[in-house]
């Protein structure tokens, strides 16, 4: 008797996640992930129409999880501290799904109509509130968006892999104070 099997895009997604937080954003690819599913890659066209729909919704499941934990994360915050734990939230994140920080690096890549960049949208929306404090911003979401991004993508190249963790740590606070109460201002 042949085996059934009940597979659905949802769980198709959830396999290309973990290949690639695992294995590296190039390693997710249509033979590999049929491969890690024990499917044939043609039968990959029933739940994504190509590589870049399969990174795009990828990178959008993973956008939802780190937008979760950061309404979650700064429920009752207002001010700096919200900024603050906004920005630990995501760069915990995206240290733990490296894979995000790489499909973040390559937006431009996705069309205006793709889950990855409504994710996108939605997430800057969010910032947009964190940092607007009584109708006054603390810093741009452009600014912050950037400096975190970069922060990340900086700290998890081999540059930086010998920084200690609780360095990293303050030097990251650091910036983002910086940010928002300059040393001198401009």
């Amino acid at each position: 008797m042949t085996k059934r099997r009940t597979l659905d895009r949802e769980k198709v997604l959830a396999t290309a996640e973990k290949l690639a937080d695992e294995q590296g954003l190039e390693a997710l690819t249509m033979p590999n992930l049929a491969k890690a599913l024990d499917i044939r890659s043609q039968s990959l066209y029933n739940y994504v129409a190509n590589c870049e729909e399969m990174v795009s919704l990828t990178g959008a499941r993973l956008m939802q999880q780190m937008y979760q934990q950061v309404v979650d994360g700064i429920i009752g915050l207002s001010g700096s501290k919200a900024y603050l734990k906004f920005a630990d939230i995501v760069r915990d994140f995206l240290l733990t799904h490296a894979s995000l920080s790489a499909i973040l690096y390559h937006a431009q890549r996705f069309s205006t109509d793709s889950a990855m960049y409504q994710e996108i949208k939605r997430m800057i929306k969010l910032v947009d509130q964190v940092v607007d404090v009584d109708g006054n911003r603390l810093i741009s979401s452009h600014v912050l968006i950037g400096a975190v991004l970069g922060y990340i993508f900086l700290e998890t190249t081999p540059l930086y892999q010998t920084e200690d963790e609780n360095v990293a740590t303050v030097n990251y606070h650091q910036m983002l104070f910086r940010l928002i109460d300059p040393v001198e201002k401009a």
